[in-house]
């Protein structure tokens, strides 16, 4: 998206804020109605309209793009033969860990992403609280479409995330670290409107000079009260 003409980012965005305006009804009842009990097509369009601001951001600075590349690359390479080597040690009991690169696809990689900046936001970025509080949290409440595999692959995958990212410390500022997970879980969920934690701990704290104000209020109405 990035590499797409300016003036087609621009139509593309504000197609989007449009069908969010119509997602949430232009009568006075039914717009009172979906912003008390808002509606995933409002999610799904408010996603748009703040991954379209990212893409300003991201063509803008060049440097932060290839930052979530190379992150993403680290997951897709490093991280991913920790967990395949977990999922062969497991296979003899869960035949399912010996399909693992069938089965993981869907909200694996952005759920960990997401508890982990959600919870290294809440313990100040203290590093070596994250992955046992993040691997609390999921045990709590697992995220959507997740199955045994990602479950019995949790701990291992959460480590192998935490540790590409944290690598990468003595390169980049916390804070731009931060940053570039959060870009690579909203622009790597396959569905954020069934995915709201992604729109609540990735998309809207980018807020001020990466979203626009009406990115960040549609994303507050389409989420509603916590």
């Amino acid at each position: 998206m990035v590499d797409s003409p300016p003036d087609v980012r621009v139509r593309r965005r504000e197609g989007d804020e449009q069908n969010w305006y119509t997602a949430v009804g232009f009568d006075e009842r039914t717009r009172r109605a979906h912003l008390a009990s808002p509606t995933p097509e409002m999610l799904r369009y408010a996603v748009e309209v703040g991954r379209g601001d990212l893409v300003e951001y991201l063509a803008r600075h060049p440097r932060t793009a290839r930052r979530v590349g190379e992150l993403g690359g680290l997951l897709a390479t490093k991280a991913f033969a920790e967990i395949r080597g977990e999922a062969g040690r497991r296979s003899a009991q869960h035949p399912d860990m010996a399909r693992i690169a069938a089965v993981l696809p869907g909200h694996f990689w952005c759920s960990l992403l997401a508890v982990l900046v959600g919870v290294a936001d809440r313990v100040d970025q203290v590093v070596d609280k994250v992955p046992a509080q993040a691997r609390d949290l999921l045990e709590e409440e697992p995220p959507p479409e997740w199955g045994t595999v990602q479950e019995l692959v949790a701990d291992t995958a959460l480590e192998a995330v935490w540790e590409c990212a944290t690598g990468l410390f003595a390169l980049w500022h916390p804070a731009q670290l931060f940053l570039v997970m959060r870009v690579l879980a909203v622009f790597i969920c396959p569905a954020p409107a069934r995915h709201p934690d992604v729109a609540r701990l990735c998309l809207l704290p980018l807020g001020r000079g990466i979203l626009q104000d009406a990115a960040t209020r549609m994303l507050q109405q389409s989420l509603g009260p916590v």
